[in-house]
């Protein structure tokens, strides 16, 4: 994963094992022998959208790698993975739907006892060989080859309508039969996991690492090793990189909402000092995001 001059992730979502959900080997062989069968890519996800499992076999399809990465559209995609989660709880059926890069994805809800413990995202294939027209103008317009795209978008697998149904259906047994097995249950959190519920609970406030301590009952120089060690970064890291995980989430619900008050919403008052915080993690700056949420 590259990381920024900071020593920061790039990447906007933290290491897998943080989860209140925990998921045993045998089921990541299960999901990687899925994810091989049929040339797709599987993500289990917590209630609380916290990635926990990626099928091994398949991390994800040239086409989209060149969509999130190429042309910076990563946050579409996470976006777009939590509306689906949501119609998914809302509905605690199976939901079906085409990306905004044109691929298609399956979300299956995972409960326990009729709980709502998580969710299994499988995609990244195609139904149809219809590159949308918004991205490949994106892509131009951004001065690459189009040969290139179409080439990923392409090499993706394909499947009909009754493959698709098939497929649908073997993925929710599977994640049935997870459950059944108890090879996936909820279990009490880290104390990495009771850090970042903390700043997420205080995210509009200062945040101190005594106080964290005191709150979850930890010594100080407990939390700083454990949060150095399990997410690679110190704790004032985390607390600033999910800061504006959170001001991004505003933005993204309501892209009218200004720097200003969405800054002044995770806890900074003074917008440029957010500003330079925001380019410092993320290399470009609030307003190239906010730009980015309106034009999309």
């Amino acid at each position: 994963m590259a990381e920024n001059e900071s020593g920061w992730p790039i990447d906007q979502r933290f290491p897998s094992g943080k989860l209140g959900l925990f998921i045993g080997e045998e089921v990541q062989r299960l999901i990687d022998s899925f994810a091989r069968c049929f040339s797709v890519k599987i993500t289990i996800f917590s209630a609380r959208m916290e990635e926990m499992v990626v099928g091994l076999q398949n991390p994800g399809a040239d086409y989209c790698r060149l969509i999130q990465n190429r042309l910076r559209l990563r946050y579409r995609c996470c976006i777009q993975d939590k509306l689906m989660c949501e119609r998914c709880e809302r509905s605690g059926d199976t939901v079906i739907y085409n990306c905004y890069a044109g691929l298609t994805e399956i979300v299956v809800p995972i409960k326990i006892e009729e709980k709502l413990i998580g969710y299994g995202i499988c995609g990244q294939f195609l139904t149809g060989y219809r590159l949308p027209q918004g991205i490949l103008d994106l892509w131009i317009k951004a001065g690459f080859e189009e040969a290139e795209l179409r080439k990923a978008y392409m090499a993706a697998p394909l499947f009909e309508n009754r493959e698709l149904a098939d497929i649908s259906r073997l993925f929710s047994m599977m994640l049935d039969f997870i459950v059944s097995r108890k090879y996936v249950d909820v279990r009490h959190p880290s104390i990495v996991e009771q850090v970042m519920r903390y700043i997420d609970e205080h995210i509009q406030e200062p945040l101190y690492l005594d106080d964290v301590a005191a709150a979850i009952n930890y010594s100080r120089s407990t939390i700083s090793h454990t949060v150095k060690h399990k997410l690679g970064m110190n704790f004032k890291s985390v607390c600033i990189l999910m800061k504006i995980q959170h001001f991004e989430s505003i933005i993204a619900a309501s892209p009218q909402t200004s720097i200003q008050k969405a800054a002044a919403s995770v806890g900074y008052e003074d917008p440029l000092y957010f500003s330079r915080l925001y380019k410092k993690v993320r290399l470009s700056s609030p307003s190239s995001y906010i730009k980015s949420i309106r034009n999309s």
